[in-house]
């Protein structure tokens, strides 16, 4: 087996991050170093707390969690997305207390020291606002040569963006703090942007649950109960769809293993000021503008493949 890819998961703890720390901490090729938190889908107290009670649910206390910033660079955090992940940021299901508090370092020095103890090894694997990484490189801007990549969950060329904001092309995270979005994306390190264009091709489907369900550990039926309201939510949203889609997991399959997507290599940009533009994914895909590319960009996933690694990965013990 290869050396195992080593992530950093940058999570605001939510219904879809709860199943990328399940796919991160089941997957056999994945060795996940360490959590960072931040506001998001829900206060980055509530994220933090969901995060440690999602570790204590995987029997996995050892892994170090820090809490990060709790708003955007620019403005105050406002929660907007209890509709999608419920009052309490995991489905309104109420899990045990956590049996940990997480550690004394801020999110932005433990990337950092971690990049720096450990260079070309770890991936960034940002899943919700970017700002803890943002402020991370604007501390150390040198960790942007020492990072094994940043892969991204945010952006959408194509596909219609989140509901409720005024752009009709942004996702919920870059959405969030467009500022940073620009910054990681300028700092010079190696990205790859996991975005709706993709994310909404992946489906767990009903008959995937029911599969969790009837053949998982506590654990992965936890997370099936969990992830009830998420698929009421986006049922409301897209009707046809069976199911949820499976947004931060993808993105942390992508940093094992990249071949799961198609991507584009081009310049990609965050919109800063436009009235219903602001937060919106700028791709310059020119040849003229070659000398400017800093991202690969997913255009395209293999969904059935993606689907059956999920279902496989949290059926492990």
């Amino acid at each position: 087996m290869a050396e195992p890819c080593r992530i950093i998961l940058d999570v605001d703890t939510g219904i879809d991050d709860a199943m990328a720390i399940f796919y991160a901490v089941r997957h056999p090729n994945i060795r996940l170093e360490a959590l960072t938190t931040v506001y998001g889908n829900t206060e980055v107290e509530i994220a933090t707390d969901n995060t440690l009670k999602i570790l204590d649910l995987l029997g996995r206390t050892d892994i170090p969690v820090a809490k990060g910033v709790g708003r955007s660079l620019l403005k105050p955090f406002t929660r907007e997305a209890d509709f999608v992940h419920g009052s309490n940021g995991i489905g309104d299901v109420e899990l045990p207390p956590a049996s940990r508090g997480p550690v004394d370092e801020h999110a932005m020095d433990l990337i950092i020291r971690l990049v720096k103890e450990n260079p070309g090894e770890i991936t960034l694997c940002p899943v919700g606002p970017m700002t803890n990484v943002a402020l991370a490189l604007a501390k150390a801007p040198e960790i942007a040569k020492l990072v094994k990549g940043i892969v991204i969950m945010g952006s959408t060329l194509f596909h219609p963006g989140i509901h409720g904001v005024k752009s009709p092309m942004v996702d919920a995270n870059l959405h969030n703090d467009p500022e940073a979005a620009r910054m990681v994306l300028r700092a010079g390190a190696p990205v790859t942007l996991v975005g709706m264009d993709v994310t909404m091709k992946t489906l767990l489907s009903s008959a995937m649950m029911r599969e969790i369900e009837e053949k998982g550990d506590h654990a992965a039926r936890t997370m099936m109960k969990i992830t009830e309201f998420y698929v009421a939510s986006y049922k409301q949203m897209h009707p046809a769809n069976d199911g949820c889609p499976l947004h931060d997991p993808l993105a942390v399959a992508v940093c094992e293993d990249p071949s799961f997507v198609t991507t584009e290599r081009m310049f990609a940009d965050i919109e800063l000021h436009g009235e219903i533009t602001r937060g919106q994914t700028i791709p310059d895909r020119r040849p003229i503008s070659r000398h400017l590319f800093n991202a690969e960009v997913a255009m395209d996933v293999d969904a059935p493949r993606f689907e059956k690694a999920f279902l496989e990965t949290m059926l492990r013990v």
